[in-house]
């Protein structure tokens, strides 16, 4: 046996693994492409080493009730993802986030009535969809609102021909899931109102909840990444009796889930449900690269045009 066999033979495993990783590894690009899985784990290693997680634990289970620094972080992550991923996947990929490339072209208005954002395409069909933000019912409003959510929907909305009225609905524990569904209803009869040849419900997370306890009112749901289990992890005060239907119950539905997902559990029922079409991505709850980010917006744009 040579004296590099010899060395070779004595490493462990892990240290021989580590080793070809320090091997591979490059800043700024590779000699080949890396897989889905690997890509999103470079890209969240470097933002989890690179910028402190604040606090996301709701007041009613002993967290500060300060969202501000929960929503800063989100507001952050479109360009920190973009940045994390020039330096850790190759500046020669297109890193582009959905709401930078898809949503020029868009019209906004503000709806006060319901605390919400009209964006209107360029080229409307008829079809409107109501949105409603992430943030656990108890934050997701302001930068987070801003600069996480509405560029997805500006880019939904121009993609799809979709006139989508986007709601900074009224959070917890202030307000309950019954005065939350009674602005769903509102922002419902305004769409009805201007004559919608459809309307959509679509939510991210606890908002994708929120549409879905909905169902009834909408002619389709989208649900990005739904974290369905959080209404029941309400205080009785704050949840007041509201429950999300069984996913039989949906109308025509789509479901994005993320294979990574380190916060949302898999909705039940999803497989004997013939009406929702689920689509899986190699995405944590928050993270994405953007190349899966801005594939999970077509998909929501190409469901929304069908």
């Amino acid at each position: 046996m040579s004296e590099r066999d010899e060395s070779t033979s004595e490493k462990t495993p892990e240290q021989l693994q580590e080793e070809r990783h320090r091997a591979e590894f490059q800043v700024g690009g590779r000699d080949r492409e890396l897989p889905p899985e690997e890509q999103l784990e470079q890209l969240y290693s470097y933002i989890d080493a690179h910028y402190e997680l604040p606090d996301f634990t709701p007041p009613w289970k002993g967290g500060a009730g300060d969202p501000d620094p929960a929503d800063n972080y989100i507001a952050r992550l479109p360009d920190r993802i973009t940045h994390a991923a020039m330096l850790m996947l190759g500046s020669g990929l297109d890193h582009s986030m959905p709401g930078v490339v898809f949503a020029d072209g868009v019209e906004t208005s503000e709806v006060p009535e319901v605390g919400g954002r009209l964006f209107t395409p360029s080229e409307p069909t008829g079809a409107w969809a109501v949105s409603f933000h992430s943030g656990g019912w108890w934050r997701g409003s302001g930068s987070a609102l801003e600069m996480q959510w509405r560029p997805e929907v500006a880019a939904v909305a121009q993609l799809s021909g979709t006139i989508i009225l986007d709601l900074d609905y009224p959070l917890a524990p202030t307000s309950t899931l019954p005065e939350m569904n009674a602005v769903v209803r509102q922002a419902f009869g305004i769409a009805r109102h201007h004559n919608a040849t459809s309307i959509t419900g679509w939510g991210y997370s606890s908002g994708a909840a929120l549409a879905a306890m909905n169902a009834k009112l909408f002619d389709a749901l989208v649900l990005t990444y739904p974290d369905l289990g959080s209404v029941a992890g309400l205080p009785d005060e704050i949840r007041d009796g509201a429950a999300v239907p069984a996913a039989s119950e949906w109308p025509r539905t789509l479901a994005q889930i993320a294979l990574q997902d380190e916060i949302a559990a898999r909705p039940d029922g999803l497989a004997d449900a013939a009406q929702v079409t689920v689509a899986e991505y190699v995405s944590r709850h928050r993270v994405s690269t953007p190349e899966v980010a801005r594939q999970r917006v077509r998909d929501v744009a190409a469901f929304l045009r069908g």
